[in-house]
């Protein structure tokens, strides 16, 4: 605890001492000097020294960022359709899915897998990726009005909403920010289920139900789910007409700040002709491209979800904490260099509560990681990929049997690969 920390109260503190004296004397000269004297001198040193500190923070300018991704998950019959922060990453989620039967039995004919729906499995991720190498074969029933009859099914991850975040990242391209890992455990454990054999079918029959036996899995799975974020696509078209630019043969179109809320924060999703410079300004945005006509310009738009926001399952985040040793990290490009940078670096974000921080250290044994990358879609060209040494960072868990440990890891550890390219960085838990 810091000597002018928020939770720090020196009035109480005061008034506690005061009330343990026992002497009389004591305590009128204690209150005298101490608690009239010492404490007006300490709140006024708090308020030169807070008056410092904000104008310290004012001379590194906030660098441009990427807003931050909140993601989550909801179970259909849970979700409100007029909920204003958390949309579907698929609006397809919110109608009922038919299975389209020619289509199926001509799939059975020719050998192949026919998929039916997503589920997802609330289990730890290093029994996932055992569950995806197998690819096992599941037993079931598939039901219409006429009767039922047995089945068989194979799961297979879902990477299908894993590549709608691939977009983000030629948006962070577009819009000038540095990227930003973000944070999705529950798209690495959605899995589609797909029929790979039936007894008999009739054509003329309607699919009414699908029962399948997941085993050891079957207390973990979640049916009819809907893969949440705080992203909205939204169309702004420039009031003005676009302006000539200095660099010929370009032109300045400007959107004002009565256009965005201001509440929420935006990325240009995409530009059809050349694009020159994208630019904030007191709340406007200028976008320099080769386009002379006013344009209806296509955003991602985050908002900014509540804290008090509840749903099924916890939201997840890459929200870092505004400090100071951030903005001078992100406006100067100072990269990690110790120890005490990597451990705040981790507590800039809010998972404290679940993982803590044991040690870091450099192996040439590279089998002992146990998470993995957020971030397979990114090329990074001027890397090998051969790395001859390992970054291990270990964490306790604060329960061991959360199902998300290894997740929330993997996305911890995803952000310190940006800092130490030289390394395969990875986690463990102890």
């Amino acid at each position: 605890m810091g000597l002018f920390d928020n939770a720090f109260d020196i009035d109480g503190y005061v008034r506690k001492r005061l009330m343990e004296m026992d002497e009389l004397k004591n305590r009128e000269l204690f209150k005298e000097v101490i608690a009239d004297m010492m404490v007006g001198l300490y709140h006024h040193v708090e308020e030169e020294y807070r008056f410092l500190e904000n104008r310290v923070f004012r001379e590194v300018p906030v660098a441009a960022r990427m807003p931050d991704v909140v993601t989550g998950l909801e179970t259909l019959s849970r979700y409100d359709v007029t909920d204003k922060y958390m949309r579907p990453m698929n609006p397809a989620d919110l109608e009922q899915p038919e299975v389209v039967v020619a289509d199926m039995l001509e799939a059975m004919k020719e050998k192949k897998p026919f998929f039916l729906y997503t589920c997802f499995i609330g289990e730890d991720y290093l029994e996932l990726k055992r569950l995806a190498e197998e690819e096992r074969i599941f037993h079931g029933i598939l039901e219409s009005e006429q009767g039922e009859t047995a089945a068989d099914f194979i799961l297979r991850p879902n990477t299908a909403y894993r590549k709608q975040l691939e977009d983000l990242y030629p948006m962070s391209v577009v819009n000038r920010v540095p990227w930003r890992s973000v944070n999705v455990p529950y798209l690495h454990k959605l899995f589609d289920v797909y029929v790979v054999h039936i007894e008999e079918w009739d054509e003329d029959q309607q699919v009414s139900k699908i029962t399948v036996e997941f085993e050891e899995f079957a207390e973990k799975v979640t049916h009819r789910v809907v893969p949440l974020w705080n992203a909205d696509s939204v169309h702004i078209m420039a009031n003005a007409y676009p302006q000539p630019a200095v660099e010929r043969g370009y032109y300045e179109h400007c959107l004002f700040r009565s256009q965005f809320r201001q509440e929420n924060d935006y990325l240009l999703k995409r530009a059809d002709g050349i694009l020159r410079g994208v630019r904030w300004l007191d709340g406007d945005l200028y976008i320099l491209c080769d386009e002379d006509k006013p344009v209806d310009w296509e955003f991602f738009e985050f908002h900014r979800v509540p804290e008090k926001a509840r749903y099924s399952f916890p939201l997840m985040s890459n929200t870092q904490n505004a400090t100071f040793s951030l903005n001078m990290i992100e406006h100067y490009g100072q990269r990690i260099k110790t120890k005490t940078d990597l451990v705040r670096f981790l507590e800039s974000f809010s998972y404290g509560e679940r993982l803590e921080f044991v040690d870091a250290e450099v192996l040439l044994n590279r089998k002992q990681g146990e998470t993995y990358s957020m971030e397979e879609f990114i090329s990074y060209e001027l890397r090998s990929g051969n790395w001859d040494r390992a970054l291990l960072v270990s964490f306790r868990p604060k329960d061991m049997d959360f199902y998300l440990n290894r997740d929330i890891m993997s996305f911890l550890v995803t952000g310190l690969q940006h800092f130490f390219p030289e390394y395969e960085c990875m986690g463990k838990l102890v």
